[in-house]
């Protein structure tokens, strides 16, 4: 089979650690298989564990993703300004369009995020979610764009065999778009975290570098308005207030988190810390995007992972931590209970909206460390009999459903 893997949007998080491991099984299951992977320029920094990857596979960079020079770009700003519009046929999407061709079939780990391409191969692909079908507080996408992917998510799940990791997904998409003929089929996916396992030496030398000496708990997320930061940090100012906690510490990692280096929680927000504030004092601080190996090092030694999410398809980082035996405190929302059923992991689960739930369910689990540890303990046991040999099967199903 040849399989042309088209990771062609600008990713980050765990949707990048999704591709690579899915390509990855794929190549391990399969020793037959030819894969070519096209992949956006930002992409192979953002994971430059792509280019490791090992088999029958062809690693073929987009060239309308590479970067453009700094005369372009600034050519570029100065039309802007004077009014000329750009070209409104996306690059990448021609350039993909063009390239693939000759394939047994067409696989897009990102479906849910772009129009349906015009392919003569057959098409297949992941819908990872409708989180742009929402509004929580900012805008993040575009009304036009919206507008466009109500009308290519329609095209993929009724042109295209397509998968996604929970039943929940089917039933929003069931909710969203009724009647249609056909919907994702269910894969659930295994952890994506890059190291089977990382040494006690290793993660602590991961700790040393960033100057982390103290307790903590940490929640792996961008700053998108639906992973909930303001209710955390509401949440972990109460918890500071009791006795007990004055050492621990927020570790925040994902795009943007950097934007607090360091702060203090506080009721309504973050009071920011800086080389010129009288008071040094931090509570929260943020780390930036960080490699694949440091991720996994400040999960496996975190006292505990949160995860607030209001909307998502899966629990990602939640995955991470029970590959690590690293105990959990997460939203009560039914994809993340769906966990529990399929996975058989056992988790503190909190109310999204209401800070003072999280705070008692944080100080709940971590007052009774022992039974939080054996949980974490429990769910790696649980989670590892789920490997990505079985995810792999799941869409090689989903391969040969496309092409027949």
């Amino acid at each position: 089979m040849r399989v042309a893997f088209v990771d062609n949007l600008p990713v980050g998080g765990g949707l990048s650690r999704f591709s690579y491991m899915l390509c990855k099984s794929l190549l391990e299951e399969d020793r037959s298989v030819q894969i070519d992977y096209y992949v956006h320029e930002t992409n192979l920094v953002r994971t430059p564990e792509i280019n490791t990857l090992n088999g029958n596979i062809s690693i073929k960079l987009l060239e309308t993703s590479r970067q453009p020079s700094f005369t372009k770009r600034m050519a570029s700003k100065v039309a802007g300004k004077l009014g000329f519009v750009g070209q409104s046929v996306d690059p990448v999407m021609q350039e993909v369009e063009n390239r693939i061709k000759g394939y047994d079939v067409a696989y897009f780990p990102s479906a849910h995020m772009m129009p349906r391409p015009d392919l003569t191969v057959p098409i297949t692909g992941t819908i990872h979610d409708f989180n742009w079908k929402y509004f929580f507080g900012r805008q993040i996408f575009t009304s036009s764009f919206v507008e466009q992917m109500d009308s290519a998510i329609v095209s993929w799940m009724q042109s295209s065999a397509t998968a996604c990791s929970s039943y929940d997904v089917v039933n929003e998409a069931k909710k969203l778009y009724p009647g249609l003929t056909g919907y994702p089929d269910v894969v659930h996916l295994a952890p994506v975290a890059f190291s089977k396992d990382i040494e006690e030496q290793e993660a602590e030398k991961a700790l040393a570098g960033l100057g982390i000496d103290y307790p903590y708990i940490i929640f792996p997320g961008n700053f998108f308005p639906h992973k909930n930061h303001l209710n955390l940090f509401s949440a972990f100012a109460l918890l500071k207030k009791r006795a007990g906690y004055s050492n621990l510490k927020l570790i925040l990692t994902g795009m943007h988190t950097d934007q607090i280096e360091f702060g203090i929680a506080e009721r309504n927000g973050i009071q920011l810390v800086t080389k010129n504030s009288p008071n040094k004092y931090f509570d929260v601080r943020g780390l930036g995007y960080q490699p694949n190996h440091v991720i996994d090092a400040l999960i496996k030694k975190a006292r505990l992972l949160v995860s607030p999410s209001l909307y998502e398809a899966i629990c990602t980082p939640g995955m991470d931590a029970w590959h690590f035996g690293t105990p959990t405190a997460i939203s009560d929302i039914p994809p993340f209970r769906e966990h529990e059923q399929v996975w058989g992991i056992r988790s503190a689960f909190f109310d999204p909206m209401d800070p003072l739930h999280i705070a008692d369910m944080v100080e709940k689990y971590l007052n009774n460390y022992p039974a939080a540890r054996e949980d974490g303990i429990i769910s790696r046991q649980n989670i590892s009999k789920y490997t990505w040999d079985k995810v792999a099967k799941g869409y090689f199903k989903l391969f040969q459903k496309a092409i027949s």
